[in-house]
């Protein structure tokens, strides 16, 4: 059995990332599509500014950090496995729904934190935001053309989801809690 060597797979890459470019350029860049992930990425940050409570800005923004790099992860894999696919990108090398990973996601875990102060609250916000992701947000990307399930269901998105929103904010509150004693 043939394996490719490290740099036959160095140019393969290349050779990807240079048909993803020219993809982007001809078909991608500039169509509604494209706007409608360009102003989700920039403009809810805004939004977010304004009602972010400055008083919780380190616990909030800790909690969107680890949103964030849980999110991208989990996307990466879920993209490099080939369980979905984006056939629209922001930012053309990134093969993911950037707009969702870096901003909407992100924005909105920040806000559960922020607005749901008990674990209890912050449980039911979370399993209500997870089932509209999972069963509403994910079949309507679908539909719209933003988002292509390959190997994937909307249900197995639902456990990850929550599992992201708790685990996100107990390990803020761990660090929280050793920064307060130490």
């Amino acid at each position: 059995m043939y394996y490719p060597s490290t740099p036959e797979l160095a140019e393969m890459v290349r050779l990807l990332s240079k048909a993803r470019m020219d993809n982007w350029l001809a078909e991608e860049l500039g169509t509604w599509r494209w706007w409608t992930l360009f102003i989700l990425l920039i403009i809810p940050w805004f939004i977010w500014y304004k009602y972010a409570d400055k008083k919780q800005l380190h616990e909030i923004t800790l909690s969107g950090a680890i949103i964030t790099i849980i999110t991208i992860t989990l996307d990466e894999f879920g993209f490099v496995l080939s369980l979905w696919h984006y056939p629209i990108n922001v930012i053309p090398l990134f093969p993911r729904l950037t707009s969702v990973d870096y901003t909407i996601v992100p924005i909105i875990h920040m806000m559960l934190y922020q607005y749901f102060t008990t674990w209890k609250s912050f449980f039911w916000a979370v399993v209500a935001t997870t089932t509209v992701y999972a069963f509403i947000a994910e079949p309507l990307l679908v539909q719209l053309g933003f988002y292509q399930l390959l190997k994937w269901n909307y249900l197995y998105s639902f456990p990850i989801y929550i599992f992201i929103g708790l685990f996100s904010r107990w390990i803020v509150k761990k660090i929280f809690e050793i920064v307060k004693r130490g």
